[in-house]
């Protein structure tokens, strides 16, 4: 148990199972023992190889399922909720989410409906709905599988500035509008879910509003990554990946290639790249059929970071957006 970090009274027990997961490299929870109080920090995937391992891991560090107290949730995504259901079914424990996770968490039908709608206008406004259908579809069977997949128990609700099991929240949205952070103030240990990573960042990924307004998401998670740089921090516990203490180097880093992501957009489009589809195809290529909810993301997330830092403008063409530098 080498990789158990001790503070005082406070420790850290890392679950990290590697996979192969892209450049995410693995799916990470974490156990956080404070006195008597032992609260599990995200909950990985729903899958059965997931649930071995963490039962496995569980059992190595001396705990059983019944000894955890709470589950804190980083943000709403489903590589780290997946245990949430399997625990609770055992135990009831008190789940904590931001607010805007709670709808997501527990997949209301009203929620479901914004969504698609929010992604079919979207797409068609920005000239990729040809290549959506998969997406979509895929959201039909969210839909459709809901009492499977959504978490079936209360969820109480924290708001950036909150002290919730003795961490303080702090809001950081851009890869999900219910990103937060858990910063342990006396250990400085943060616990990041997938604001930043070892090896550089996750992505910004498009999302709306209640009013189904698109979300500044690259704009939100550079904001994001900067305050996260104000934190004095020892350790930083993420959601994939090792732990690691070098922010400061890593996060510049990240804003280095916000930067040249930002200017290949511009560029693309002064060589007469108009639309999100060509942008995307251009700059990627064949990598668009297989990755496409990934690239679409990051090609709307930074034209539109482009057009507010007014180095280009969008105009309609029929129902759709084409992009123009600035003179």
């Amino acid at each position: 148990m080498s990789n158990v970090i001790t503070i005082g009274t406070k420790a850290v027990y890392p679950i990290i199972f590697e996979v192969d997961y892209g450049q995410m490299k693995s799916i990470n929870c974490y156990l956080y023992q404070h006195g008597e109080s032992l609260t599990l920090i995200d909950a990985g995937i729903d899958l059965p190889a997931f649930r071995e391992f963490f039962n496995q891991k569980l059992k190595e560090y001396g705990f059983t399922i019944h000894d955890i107290d709470q589950i804190l949730l980083t943000h709403h995504h489903g590589d780290h909720i997946g245990m949430v259901n399997h625990i609770v079914k055992q135990k009831q424990v008190p789940i904590y989410a931001h607010h805007v996770a709670i709808e997501r968490l527990h997949l209301t039908e009203a929620y479901q409906l914004r969504k698609r709608q929010f992604f079919q206008q979207l797409y068609e406004e920005y000239s990729s709905l040809e290549l959506a259908g998969p997406r979509l579809k895929k959201m039909e069977q969210t839909y459709r599988d809901t009492e499977a997949l959504k978490i079936d128990a209360p969820i109480t609700a924290f708001s950036d500035g909150d002290t919730v099991c003795g961490f303080h929240v702090i809001e950081v949205p851009g890869h999900s509008p219910d990103s937060v952070l858990f910063y342990d103030r006396e250990t400085k240990w943060l616990f990041a879910g997938d604001l930043v990573l070892y090896t550089g960042t996750t992505n910004a990924l498009i999302d709306h509003d209640e009013q189904l307004n698109l979300l500044p998401t690259v704009m939100q998670y550079r904001q994001s990554l900067e305050k996260c740089m104000q934190l004095d921090i020892s350790v930083i516990y993420a959601g994939h990946q090792q732990p690691f203490s070098n922010l400061s180097e890593i996060v510049e880093k990240n804003l280095q290639r916000m930067d040249f992501k930002l200017e290949r957009i511009v560029s693309k489009v002064a060589e007469g790249h108009k639309t999100a589809l060509h942008l995307a195809k251009a700059i990627y290529g064949d990598r668009m059929k297989r990755e496409f909810s990934l690239i679409m993301s990051e090609i709307i997330g930074y034209v539109t970071y482009a057009e507010m830092q007014g180095m280009i403008e969008k105009k309609e063409n029929g129902r759709q957006w084409e992009f123009l530098v600035n003179s």
